[in-house]
Parts: structure tokens; C-alpha cells; sequence
């Protein structure tokens, strides 16, 4: 049910122009790139609209889940004006180095807001456990992989991009950001992301 809720939806989104090719056509985050190095990105993205839930006591696995179906429910209508919203790309997910894994016991999965409700903002949530939140413009280092993420898989995919950098001052090294772009029926070229914080989002 999951699976198929998530490809539905997602086949159901106008596609859009002009936005990155992993990005399926779907409106995603805008950003440019400023330096390209053999294993990441530095990007500084847009200011941008989201909206989110937390998920506490619960694994990531689970927190994901259970994160995924609150904001689904949202943007299927659960929301002050009934409306329904088009699935957008990536779902984001907060994700915590090996070394305090789990250990806020707290996890956040968003959803962003479609490019049409990104200078309004989408309708206010009925549930109490959802909530839109504004993203001032940031900078995020960036490592790029495929296949089907679990969280072993983004945290060894952490534990690279940080060898990479060479700096763990130059990024928020407590909390991560684990970005999906595809539906779960994409079995080729599939895109996931690793994104760290810069320390000083001014500056790369």
C-alpha cells in the first residue's frame, strides 16, 4: 500500500521544465552549484517552503514510514482547505552520524512545497503533528549514489563525503540530511543524496 500510494501520487504531478534530470520531471529544490569536486558538490539552494513532521521513539526505518504517511495524508487533502497537493521530490530526511545514531531519538521527514505554493505557502495542516517550515537560502555539500538507500547505506555514504571534505569544520557535523528522489517501482539509475550543512552557509 505504501508503494503503491507513493507511485501513484508521484505519477499523478505535473511534470516540469528546466529542473534537473534526477529530479524525474518533478518540482524539486532550486539550486546552483557552486564547485563541483570528483565525489560531492557544493550547492547553495533557494530559499524554500516545506512541509514536515518529527517521529520520535522509533528507528529510522519506522520513523520514515510513519513520517511519510502523515505529510502523504496532508498533501491528499488532510489540510484547512481540503486540497490536494502534487507530489514533489526529494523526501528529506534528517539522519544522525554513526556516533549519536538514533540517539536524539527524533527523526524529521519533509516534503517540499510545489514551486506554484513556494512564495504562499501551502494550506495549514489539520494535523497537529505537521507543520509548514520556511528554509532560509543554505549552502549543502552534496554526494550523489544509487540504488535502493537504506541507512547504513547514507551513513557509509556520510563517512565518504566526509573523508572527502577534509574539514569537519566546515560543515555541521552532528545532524545529516537524507535526500530520495525516486519511487520505489524505479529500478535503474535510481538518485540518492548525502547533504551536509556548511558551518557558514555564506561561504562554501
Amino acid at each position: 500500500m505504501y508503494i503503491l500510494a507513493l507511485v501513484t501520487l508521484m505519477a499523478a504531478s505535473a511534470v516540469m521544465a528546466d529542473v534537473p534530470a534526477f529530479c524525474n520531471g518533478y518540482d524539486c529544490p532550486r539550486f546552483k552549484v557552486l564547485r563541483e569536486m570528483p565525489d560531492y558538490e557544493v550547492r547553495e539552494y533557494e530559499e524554500s517552503r516545506w512541509v514536515g513532521t518529527d517521529v520520535s521513539g522509533a528507528s529510522f526505518r519506522q520513523a520514515g514510514r510513519s513520517g511519510f504517511w502523515r505529510l502523504f495524508r496532508y498533501i491528499s487533502g488532510n489540510n484547512v482547505a481540503n486540497a490536494k497537493i502534487p507530489m514533489t521530490c526529494p523526501v528529506l530526511r534528517t539522519i544522525f552520524p554513526k556516533e549519536v545514531a538514533g540517539s536524539e531519538g527524533k527523526y524529521t521527514t519533509l516534503f517540499f512545497q510545489p514551486l506554484n505554493l513556494q512564495e504562499i505557502g501551502g494550506p495549514a495542516p489539520s494535523d497537529p503533528d505537521v507543520y509548514l517550515q520556511v528554509v532560509p537560502k543554505v549552502v549543502m555539500y552534496v554526494r550523489s549514489f544509487g540504488g535502493y538507500a537504506s541507512e547504513d547505506d547514507y551513513l557509509n555514504e556520510a563517512d565518504i563525503l566526509a573523508a572527502s571534505i577534509n574539514n569537519s569544520s566546515a560543515y555541521i557535523n552532528d545532524e545529516y540530511y537524507a535526500a530520495g528522489y525516486d519511487s520505489p517501482f524505479k529500478f535503474w539509475n535510481r538518485h540518492n543524496e548525502i547533504l551536509f550543512k556548511a558551518r557558514d552557509s555564506q561561504k562554501d
